[in-house]
C-alpha cells in the first residue's frame, strides 16, 4: 500500500477502532463509577470533566492538526488513551478516575478531529472527499456497534461487578497499544510534516490560544458551518445523554448488563445502516433539512425513553431510530463545513465541530445528573427530550426565516414598465456595491 493510501486508511478505518474503544469507556464508566458508590449528580460531574479539557485545546489542536500534521496528533491522543484506561481500570478512587476522564477527554479531541481530517484530506474531487467522509463515517458506526457488545460479553463473562468492568477497560486498553503500534508504523514510512522546533509550545500560549478561537470563530461567517455547529450541537446533546445516562436507567429497570450492552450496540448498528439510505435522502432533501429531521427524531426518542423501557422490545426500536438519527448527522454535518472550507483550513475547522460537541458533551451530563438527582430519570428524560424537541424545531424556524428573509433595502417584487433591452441589461448587471446571493443549501 503506498504511503498516501496507508495515511488515508488510517483516517477511515481508525474511526472504527477509536468509536469502538470509546463506546465501551463511556457506557461501562457510568456502571462501574455506580459500583463504587457514586450517586447520579456525581457521575455526571465525572462525566462533564470528559468535555472540559477539549474546550479549552479543542482550537490549539486543530492549528497543530494545520501547522504539525493530523498523523502526530493521531499518535499523541493515543498515548492518552492509553494512559487514561490505565488509569480507569487500576483505580477505585474516585479523584484518579476524574484524571482519567480528563485525559480521555483530551485523547478524543486529538483523535477524532486528526482522524476526520486523514479521511477527507488529499482529495481534491468533491465527490470522492464525500465518499471517504461516508466510509469514515460507516466504520465509526461499526466501531460503536462493536465495542458496547463485545464490552458486554467480557463483563458478562466476568460478572456484572468492579473486576467485570476492569476487565472490558483491559480488553480496550489492549486494542488501544495494538492501535498505536500501527499508527505509529504508518508514520514511520510516510513522508510526514516537517517538525518545527517550539511550534507545539508557541501554540498553547494564552495568546496563539486567544488567536486559534478567533481564527475559528471567523469560519462561522459560513452559513453552512453555522448551520453544521447548530445541528451538530443538538444531537450530540442527545447522544450524550443517551450514552451516559441510559445503562444506569436501564440497569435500575432490571435489565442484565448483556441486554443494555446489546442495546447500546445497535445504536451503532443503526448508525451503520443508515448509510444506505443516506444518498436517496440527499437526493430527497436539502442537507440542512435533514440535520433538522434527524434532531427532532432523535429527540422524540428521548421522551418516549421510559415508555419504551417497559419492554425490550420497544428499548430496541428506539435504540435504532436514535441510532439511525445520529449516524445520518455526523457526515452530513462533516459534509456541509468541508464543502465551506479551504485544505488549509480543514484542521481548525474540525476542531471547531469537536469543540461544539464537547460543549454539548459537558453541559449534557451535568444538567442532566442534576435533574435526575432531584426528579429522577423518568422526569428527567421526559423533560430534557421536551426541551430539545422545541429548541430543535425553534431553530429549524429561525433558520427559514433567516433563509427567506429580504436582503435589507429590497424593493417588493413589482416591477417598473422597461423596455425589454433596459430590462435585460438591469438582469445581467446586478447594482454597484450589490453582493451575490450566498449558496444556501447543500446537495451532493
Amino acid at each position: 500500500m503506498r504511503p498516501a493510501s496507508a495515511v488515508r486508511a488510517v483516517g477511515i478505518y481508525g474511526g472504527g477502532v477509536f468509536f469502538a474503544v470509546n463506546s465501551v469507556a463511556q457506557p461501562f464508566f457510568t456502571l462501574y463509577a455506580e459500583s463504587l458508590g457514586a450517586s447520579t449528580a456525581v457521575i455526571g460531574f465525572l462525566v462533564t470533566l470528559r468535555a472540559l479539557l477539549p474546550m479549552i485545546i479543542a482550537m490549539p489542536v486543530g492549528q497543530m492538526i494545520d501547522t504539525l500534521g493530523p498523523l502526530r496528533l493521531t499518535k499523541l491522543g493515543c498515548l492518552l488513551m492509553i494512559v487514561s484506561l490505565a488509569l480507569t481500570a487500576s483505580s477505585t478512587l474516585l479523584p484518579l478516575l476524574a484524571v482519567s476522564q480528563l485525559l480521555l477527554g483530551a485523547s478524543t479531541i486529538m483523535v477524532a478531529s486528526s482522524l476526520q481530517v486523514l479521511a477527507a484530506d488529499g482529495e481534491s474531487d468533491k465527490a470522492l472527499r464525500n465518499r471517504n467522509i461516508n466510509r469514515y463515517s460507516t466504520w465509526s458506526s461499526a466501531g460503536s456497534m462493536a465495542g458496547p457488545l463485545l464490552g458486554g460479553l467480557v463483563v458478562s463473562f466476568y460478572g456484572a461487578s468492579l473486576s467485570g468492568y476492569r476487565a472490558a477497560f483491559i480488553a480496550s486498553l489492549a486494542v488501544c497499544i495494538v492501535s498505536f503500534a500501527a499508527v505509529w508504523r504508518v508514520a514511520a514510512v510516510s513522508p510526514g510534516e516537517p517538525m518545527v522546533k517550539g511550534e507545539t509550545r508557541r501554540l498553547f500560549r494564552p495568546r496563539a490560544i486567544m488567536d486559534s478561537y478567533m481564527s475559528g470563530i471567523h469560519l462561522t461567517k459560513y452559513r453552512g458551518i453555522r448551520f453544521g455547529l447548530a445541528g451538530t450541537f443538538l444531537i450530540m446533546f442527545i447522544q450524550s445523554l443517551y450514552g451516559s445516562f441510559i445503562p444506569l436507567y436501564l440497569n435500575g429497570a432490571g435489565y442484565s448488563t448483556l441486554i443494555i450492552s446489546v442495546i447500546v450496540s445497535l445504536t451503532g448498528m443503526a448508525g451503520l445502516l443508515s448509510r444506505l439510505f443516506l444518498a436517496l435522502l440527499m437526493k430527497r432533501m436539502t442537507m440542512e433539512r435533514i440535520l433538522i429531521s434527524a434532531g427532532c427524531l432523535a429527540a422524540i426518542c428521548l421522551i418516549l425513553i421510559p415508555l419504551g423501557s417497559l419492554h425490550v422490545a420497544g428499548m430496541i426500536a428506539l435504540t435504532i431510530l436514535l441510532g439511525s438519527s445520529v449516524g445520518i448527522n455526523l457526515p452530513v454535518s462533516i459534509m456541509i463545513m468541508v464543502d465551506e472550507t479551504k485544505d488549509a483550513e480543514r484542521g481548525k475547522v474540525m476542531g471547531l465541530r469537536l469543540l461544539t460537541n464537547r460543549l454539548s458533551q459537558m453541559s449534557s451530563p451535568a444538567l442532566f445528573g442534576v435533574l435526575g438527582q432531584t426528579m429522577g430519570l423518568t422526569a428527567a428524560f421526559c423533560a430534557g427530550g421536551t426541551l430539545l424537541l422545541a429548541t430543535m424545531l425553534g431553530f429549524a424556524v429561525y433558520s427559514s426565516a433567516r433563509l427567506n428573509r429580504p436582503a435589507q433595502g429590497e424593493e417588493p417584487a413589482v416591477a417598473p414598465a422597461v423596455a425589454p433591452a433596459a430590462a435585460t441589461a438591469a438582469e445581467q448587471t446586478p447594482p454597484v456595491g450589490e453582493a451575490k446571493p450566498a449558496r444556501l443549501t447543500y446537495r451532493s
